[in-house]
């Protein structure tokens, strides 16, 4: 790096430092143009969830008072970078501490650390040695909150039941920010509350330690430069859509230099997490690769980036079909594979006998998108159901791709065609689970249909894709 470019960081720090210290928040630059532009360039990266959650086979894990829970013995951090370096991924974004205060770093603040437990080791310090090696930027996740922090001063918790202490906030972001290297950007996860400092001090405290840092927060009150996207989309930085659960807490707010989506590599599933490491049972549960393509081409075309959740297992490895379908996604980025044509039903007009809650997010159209994450529901209540497709002229088609993820609802089913105003069963079965296909003698009709006889819940179905006879 060029003296020139360190100078006025220099200064900005010293001078960001000195309002901190003095307790008000800094009036940080804007990050430049040169930055935005680097941090665009990333594209895609890989979103690692390893820590308590991980053996407890649940989203939250609060209430645990012995770091013993986290029973690891080993981790691959070369195998992580490694990998996302094979996938055509720039960075990893790491959980440095979830809700429940556990540290994945060698922190002084408490012995509430991964460097106490059974593995001993610092993960993060291993981690930058490993992107290093690799060339792959490192990017950080830090929930503001811990559930063991006091109350505040004048009494009460923070939503989700977040405890107070804005000086160990400060102490654990003091440490991240000085001792592990250039970090791209901050994913402040604000679920149980801040912790007492507020988002736009915390802005000014991290921009005092490393003024090339973006900043975000995945709600709560706006602040920073990077728009964050939990369970977000590709699209325009003035599309609140692609923000997920943060779009309604953005509006009005201009200090946006980007914007960046995520999401699990692993569809929606019944028991176990789903940002980290779930349950052995889902073990082969996993996104398409051309799906994750489709965003990452989605993210490029919009200039956002896209951070990919993938949480390594027990043994602090990434799962084997994750590195396998993530090696896949590089070769499409290298053109080292061309996409295969999309089914014929998808996009096609579609129907369904009911649709939960009367929900767009749940309508017929879903199980028709090519997205193994988005999914039909029936209405409340019903055990049974059926979707119809409309291919718009009469097509030979001879085999069925049904997901329906980990649901594992459904228990007799029919596959109909609607001929002479008829329905004309062509397939049937009992279960079917995630990307089931059936095949059938060649048939040759418009409309189709998948016809749910019988389930022992909800019926809700992800994909229901026609594939045409060759």
């Amino acid at each position: 790096m060029k003296m020139k470019r360190i100078l006025p960081n220099l200064i900005l720090g010293l001078l960001a430092s000195a309002a901190v210290l003095q307790g008000s928040p800094a009036a940080s630059a804007p990050i430049s143009e040169r930055r935005v532009t680097e941090l665009k360039q990333l594209r895609f990266g890989m979103f690692i969830c390893w820590s308590f959650s991980t053996f407890s086979g649940q989203e939250w894990t609060p209430g645990i008072t012995n770091i013993s829970l986290f029973a690891a013995q080993d981790c691959d951090t070369d195998q992580w970078a490694k990998t996302a370096k094979e996938a055509g991924m720039g960075y990893i974004l790491f959980l440095t501490k979830h809700h429940d205060g556990f540290c994945l770093w060698d922190t002084k603040t408490t012995d509430r650390k991964v460097t106490k437990a059974t593995l001993g080791r610092d993960v993060l310090a291993e981690l930058r040695k490993s992107c290093d090696k690799y060339g792959i930027k490192l990017a950080l996740y830090f929930s503001e909150g811990e559930w063991a922090w006091p109350d505040k001063p004048t009494g009460g918790r923070f939503g989700a039941n977040g405890g107070y202490n804005p000086e160990m906030k400060k102490a654990h972001l003091k440490e991240l920010l000085t001792q592990y290297g250039p970090i791209e950007y901050i994913w402040f996860d604000h679920a149980i509350g801040d912790g007492g400092l507020s988002h736009e001090d915390t802005v000014a405290f991290c921009k005092a330690l490393q003024p090339d840092c973006f900043i975000g927060f995945n709600h709560g009150p706006p602040a920073g430069d990077i728009r964050l996207g939990e369970m977000g989309h590709p699209g325009p930085l003035s599309d609140e859509s692609g923000a997920g659960f943060n779009a309604g807490h953005m509006k009005g707010y201009k200090g946006y230099r980007l914007a960046e989506f995520t999401y699990p590599i692993q569809p929606a599933h019944q028991g176990g997490a789903m940002w980290f490491y779930s349950l052995p049972q889902h073990d082969k549960l996993c996104l398409p690769a051309e799906k994750l393509y489709a965003d990452y081409l989605g993210a490029v075309k919009y200039e956002n980036i896209f951070a990919l959740d993938a949480g390594p297992d027990y043994a602090g490895k990434l799962r084997e079909i994750d590195v396998q379908t993530l090696r896949r996604v590089g070769q499409y980025i290298r053109g080292e594979l061309k996409l295969p044509p999309a089914p014929g039903s998808q996009g096609k007009p579609a129907k369904a006998s009911s649709v939960w809650q009367d929900s767009p997010q749940f309508k017929a159209a879903a199980a028709y998108d090519g997205d193994a994450s988005t999914r039909w529901g029936a209405a409340e209540n019903s055990r049974s159901g059926w979707l119809e497709v409309d291919l718009g002229e009469t097509t030979r088609v001879d085999r069925a791709v049904i997901d329906e993820g980990d649901w594992n609802r459904v228990r007799e089913f029919e596959l109909q065609v609607q001929q002479d105003g008829d329905w004309k069963t062509i397939a049937s079965g009992t279960t079917i689970g995630p990307a089931k296909t059936v095949a059938f003698s060649p048939v040759s009709a418009r409309v189709f249909r998948l016809n749910i006889i019988q389930a022992v819940e909800v019926p809700t179905i992800c994909e229901f894709q026609l594939v045409a006879a060759k």
